[in-house]
């Protein structure tokens, strides 16, 4: 082994090594590494595996990498995992060894470039030659923006395919699985930031919970940011959606044995679904990057609520300017992770309980309109007997209509059914509503 090599080595060790100790690190090192910049095998053997166990929402330490190899293997591999545990210099300077691997990754592939010219370059093809050497040392040096970069007729083209059902998907979508908002909607996309505001004690937990299920539904994961509610509280609330059991007898433990039975059955359906609950509370954007960037196959990320958020940094002057940071940030996560992002909010108390609300009751933010795709208003119509007739708008939808649609709340079951009955506005009391609506989309 030559001094580069050997050099290489040692940091590739110390990136492994520093992931091992601390998990952590892992989101910011992949933003750096993919897994063919690692030079030595076994250890990109290694970081194959750790980015799998990621992936599947595994914890990553020396026990659960050394598991996913078979038995024969163990000993060698075991050995590698401490010498690389051992090695590492500094935890804290994982995503600079990180870089420092990429670096080497791409002085090797942009000296296989040029070695590759050399044996068939003449007078004749040199600029044909040059300009595949710049085009193949570009897409080394910038990996990222190349993929980012597509002619229209590649975008036009794959368009095309999905449009005479050539290709199944050219977007991240998730519906909400709910027929009459879907068609308003036309579906959540990745890249989206779909924020849904209410006032206090309306449900609008409990319709994003419905939502998160119903994607969960479809086989993708969903994972649900809870500040002010214990998994245990929204694991109860699906519990009861499901089965039919109310939250009252689920909360007071007035069962009977045909409802634990019923709950059995549930609890098999719900197995199967790959809803991710994380309850900690006062979470920031940089948070839910950690925690969902290295997640395969992920088809949506709620957040409950906008207003329990912090910015992570202390540079805003005010309350105002976080909420808008922090929907601005959100807004560019969708995009970098491709995934629709569910965002809740609560609404001022400026009109009426049972008035239908403007956009502009957003609680602590006027940019929170401006940097979503779609914005939702919920607020209850009507009280009726065990249940509520709630009220959904889609006020705002850069890529499709906009429409109410009425919706029967049961609370004690926590289950929402669409109403075939249409909302008839009250002009008088959406007098401010419709003037803002107009004045936005003349603007847009």
């Amino acid at each position: 082994m030559n001094q580069e090599d050997e050099l290489t080595r040692t940091v590739e060790t110390s990136v492994i090594g520093a992931i091992l100790i601390d998990e952590k690190t892992l989101p910011n090192i992949s933003e750096k590494l993919v897994i063919n910049d690692f030079y030595h095998e076994d250890l990109k053997e290694v970081y194959g595996v750790i980015l799998d166990l990621s992936g599947n929402g595994k914890p990553i330490d020396f026990l659960t990498v050394l598991n996913e190899f078979q038995n024969e293997r163990r000993n060698e591999i075991k050995k590698l995992l401490l010498f690389c545990a051992d090695s590492t210099p500094s935890v804290s300077n994982a995503t600079y060894y990180a870089e420092i691997v990429h670096k080497s990754a791409m002085s090797r592939k942009i000296k296989e470039q040029l070695m590759s010219i050399l044996p068939d370059l003449t007078s004749e093809n040199i600029l044909e030659k040059s300009e595949n050497l710049l085009e193949n040392i570009s897409s080394v040096i910038m990996p990222i923006q190349a993929k980012k970069m597509k002619t229209l007729e590649k975008s036009a083209q794959t368009l095309f395919d999905f449009y005479i059902g050539k290709t199944s998907s050219v977007e991240n979508r998730a519906e909400t699985g709910f027929k009459k908002i879907d068609s308003i909607l036309q579906g959540m996309s990745g890249g989206n930031l779909i924020v849904l505001a209410a006032r206090p004690k309306v449900g609008k937990t409990a319709f994003a919970l419905s939502v998160a299920e119903n994607v969960a539904k479809s086989g993708k994961k969903v994972v649900f940011f809870s500040q002010e509610m214990l998994s245990c509280e929204l694991c109860e609330r699906i519990l009861s959606k499901n089965s039919g059991v109310s939250m009252t007898k689920l909360i007071n433990k007035n069962l009977s044995q045909d409802e634990i039975k019923l709950l059995e059955k549930t609890l098999d359906i719900l197995k199967s679904r790959e809803l991710i609950i994380n309850d900690s509370s006062s979470i920031s954007v940089n948070d839910i990057r950690t925690s969902c960037k290295m997640l395969k196959n992920l088809g949506l990320i709620v957040v409950d609520y906008l207003q329990l958020m912090h910015s992570g940094s202390g540079k805003c002057e005010n309350r105002n300017q976080e909420i808008g940071k922090i929907s601005r940030d959100l807004k560019r996560l969708a995009t970098d992770l491709n995934v629709p992002i569910l965002c809740l909010s609560q609404l001022n108390r400026t009109s009426g309980e049972n008035q239908k609300p403007s956009p502009s009751e957003i609680r602590d933010s006027g940019e929170v309109e401006q940097n979503c795709n779609k914005l939702m208003l919920m607020w209850c119509v009507s009280k009726n007997e065990g249940s509520k007739t709630i009220g959904l708008d889609v006020a705002l939808n850069r890529r499709g209509g906009t429409g109410t649609v009425l919706l029967n709340f049961c609370g004690d079951r926590m289950k929402f059914t669409e109403l075939e009955t249409k909302y008839k506005e009250n002009k008088e009391s959406s007098g401010q509503y419709s003037d803002w609506r107009q004045k936005y989309y003349s603007k847009s």
